[in-house]
């Protein structure tokens, strides 16, 4: 995309690297052949060094500790420079043949299913996201370059020609029987996660009878975190090879968050473990900390200390609960509720009541 808005070419970018970010040989033969097969940062070093050898760099002053001028081959700069998560040495750009989905085609139909109300976003704010996202998408990259994964469904003649096909046996026929080698990359993991929903009740089988019970369902309860990643994708690849959305209501909640805020994660080290809590507070008060917490969309930090409140909390709804056994009240020994006689009893059946009418009314609204 860079070189596209330098006006470059798809066809005429090269690449100067090998997948050891080793310096290589371009299209156009013009790397010097004394920097072929050297390590990136050595060439660089070289680099620089031959440069100021020809005088091509203008020499550039700082100052030191001391604030004496210092003459440095190159101005120091501070760019945005990506690292890799498991290795920490810096990413480099590097083009590579991949595979594409007109994802913005894919996109239609979901789009038009939230538009119309068919598919419901729960909370509504919510919307504006899944629109801003679908309305502006970009292609697809569905190939990944990993040991294992459904593989994609390509194959190449000695030629180079490609055929996709469902099957090996339709390639065969498409290309005329000629010998043919299939792509070794595989499908990307959301791709694969987007046709879970049908492809593991027989799908494309017409007559499977999962697939006719189950698909499509009716709510789908996720993260608002993969509201992009596997729920559009779901409502893509559901309209696309199924004619159906996969469920009528999308509800999104927040997330368990570290305590400083931070997504959890196993590479960072900052999981919690619940039966640890559970272990030292009980599961009453985890239940209760985070039925608590929790509203729609909202993030939740985990806090230990809130846990602990809510354990002292629910160490006070047993002892008044004691204190009631010890005076003669306890539960009903039989089905139906006593009768209330005294004004208190009838105020609080009241509250009851009225309260009950309101979660009724919640339930309903959702």
């Amino acid at each position: 995309e860079v070189g596209k808005r330098a006006g470059i070419k798809p066809a005429d970018m090269l690449n100067m690297f090998d997948d050891e970010a080793r310096v290589v040989q371009t299209a156009d033969g013009l790397v010097p052949a004394k920097y072929l097969g050297l390590d990136r940062f050595v060439a660089r070093e070289m680099i620089v060094a031959d440069m100021k050898a020809a005088g091509c760099l203008i020499l550039h002053v700082t100052k030191d500790k001391d604030g004496e001028p210092v003459e440095a081959d190159c101005e120091p700069r501070v760019i945005q420079q990506p690292y890799g998560d498991r290795g920490g040495v810096p990413i480099e750009p590097w083009l590579t043949d991949q595979w594409y989905v007109n994802a913005a085609e894919l996109a239609k139909a979901p789009l038009e299913a939230v538009r119309s109300g068919a598919v419901e976003i729960v909370p509504k704010t919510w919307e504006k996201t899944f629109f801003n996202w679908m309305e502006n998408i970009q292609p697809w990259c569905v190939s990944r370059q990993l040991w294992w994964g459904h593989r994609i469904p390509a194959w190449f003649d000695a030629e180079g020609n490609v055929f996709v096909a469902e099957t090996e046996e339709e390639a065969l026929t498409l290309a005329g029987g000629k010998l043919l080698t299939r792509d070794e990359d595989v499908l990307d993991t959301w791709f694969s996660s987007a046709l879970w929903p049908f492809a593991t009740l027989g799908w494309p089988e017409a007559d499977a009878p999962l697939l006719a019970k189950h698909y499509p369902n009716d709510l789908l309860i996720s993260g608002f975190d993969i509201l992009f990643f596997w729920d559009a994708r779901m409502m893509m690849m559901g309209q696309a090879m199924t004619g159906q959305n996969p469920w009528k209501r999308l509800y999104l909640h927040g997330l368990v968050r570290a305590p400083d805020g931070q997504k959890m994660s196993k590479s960072k080290g900052n999981v919690v473990d619940p039966l640890g809590l559970i272990d030292q507070f009980g599961a009453d008060a985890l239940r209760f900390f985070m039925a608590a917490m929790e509203s729609q969309g909202r993030d939740i930090k985990m806090d230990e200390k809130r846990v602990e409140g809510y354990r002292n909390f629910a160490t006070k709804l047993w002892n008044a609960a004691r204190f009631c056994q010890s005076n003669g009240i306890g539960g009903s020994t039989a089905v139906a509720a006593p009768a209330a006689t005294t004004a208190v009893n009838k105020w609080i059946v009241g509250e009851v009541v009225e309260t009950l009418a309101e979660l009724d009314k919640a339930m309903a609204d959702l």
